[in-house]
């Protein structure tokens, strides 16, 4: 029996799960076996994280795989080998094909005790720790109300302008980043957007400065500031999941392997890989990021292709062409964008709406008491729009 292996239970492993259950019995191969390795029982909705962690952002996958027909199998991976896997229990999972979906961590500024005193909102257990950490602050104390978020991205704009409305109008929000101004990297259409809502949220931007150093009572910025405080959340990007590194030697800065069309590892025919540990091309000039929006897709294209590849069949390349951006920007509401230019289509509540929807409905995988032929017709239905002429 033919041996299909997706390391990684979030959103990449998960449709490439889906994907490779619903191409595997519509090509009636009932000699495949397909297995999922997640370290977590479930999925985690990890755009939502911003929002604080709450129980209606992780999936259970033993349902939804037990429904496909897919074996699944918790255990943390330790070592990759061209014919097999192992975990931290020391179980051998050998594989015909592999996908490799085991996502991204979040990068913290390289200074002294920055992962033992900041927060982050990386997964769900280091966001129930801020959540924890900031519930029990004390208002009266000026340090207590101050809170300092660092990196003004996507996950950090969205992080400093929700937090007034989770932990009360005391708090005095800091938003850090070594731009010069909000929303810089993001494009002139969006900065305008993202100026205001700043304001509105009442969040104090510090442009053109970074961690320095940081003690339980205090950060300090480059630019020679100190700032008291007993919370610094780090927003400071992501890299990919070091287990790259023993996959292939052509592993970029970031961490990512290097592609072909189909997702298929650039130096090593047996692994494909999907979601933040690949760098694709969803279109002519354009590269993969790393965000749930081309974790899905790419997830989707390598379940179909690591079927077809073990039956003899072509591979289809994987393209995307439309993107998107939507941000949650608290009392504002949300900027939904789209194009690689980022053309701002939908502001405040008509953007908010948009996000609800994203963050809600869209990003979530079918509910297993679908059924797996309904399971099946929704992600094929997807195939199509991610295919590309190789």
């Amino acid at each position: 029996m033919d041996k299909i292996l997706i390391c990684g239970g979030g959103f990449a492993g998960v449709w490439a799960a889906m994907s490779a259950a619903a191409t595997r019995d519509w090509e009636q191969a009932t000699g495949l076996q397909i297995t999922l390795l997640s370290d977590r029982p479930e999925l985690c909705v990890r755009p939502r994280l911003y929002e604080g962690a709450a129980p209606d952002m992780l999936v259970p996958l033993s349902p939804l795989m037990a429904e496909l027909g897919v074996r699944f199998v918790l255990g943390q991976v330790t070592t990759v080998t061209d014919q097999a896997v192992r975990t931290a229990s020391g179980a051998v999972l050998p594989y015909d094909r592999l996908v490799l979906a085991t996502g991204s961590q979040a990068v913290l500024p390289t200074i002294p005790q920055a992962a033992e005193i900041g927060f982050c909102v990386d997964d769900y257990d280091s966001t129930a720790r801020l959540d924890a950490h900031l519930a029990g602050l004390d208002m009266e104390y000026s340090q207590d109300r101050r809170v300092v978020v660092v990196g003004a991205g996507l996950s950090g704009l969205e992080v400093a302008t929700n937090l007034r409305a989770r932990f009360g109008a005391a708090l005095e929000i800091l938003l850090i980043d070594r731009a010069a101004r909000p929303g810089q990297g993001l494009g002139a259409t969006v900065e305008p957007e993202i100026a205001t809502a700043l304001i509105e949220a009442d969040v104090t931007y510090l442009g053109g400065t970074t961690p320095q150093s940081l003690t339980a009572e205090a950060l300090t910025l480059s630019s020679g500031q100190m700032l008291e405080t007993r919370t610094v959340i780090f927003t400071t990007g992501f890299r990919a999941s070091p287990l790259t590194g023993q996959i292939s030697a052509g592993a970029g800065p970031d961490g990512r392997l290097v592609v072909q069309p189909d997702l298929r590892v650039a130096d090593c025919g047996e692994v494909f890989a999907a979601g933040d540990v690949a760098k694709a091309q969803p279109a002519r000039g354009r590269e993969t990021l790393m965000s749930c929006q081309h974790a899905i897709p790419t997830g989707v294209i390598a379940g179909h292709n690591v079927v077809r590849d073990l039956l003899g069949h072509s591979t289809v390349a994987y393209g995307q062409p439309d993107y998107a951006t939507c941000i949650d920007l608290g009392p504002y509401g949300a900027v939904f964008t789209q194009g690689w230019e980022r053309t701002v289509v939908k502001t405040r509540a008509e953007g908010a709406q948009m996000k609800a929807e994203i963050n809600r409905q869209w990003i979530y995988p079918p509910r297993p008491e679908l059924g797996r032929a309904a399971i099946h017709a929704s992600v094929l239905a997807l195939l199509p729009q991610f295919e590309r002429a190789a």
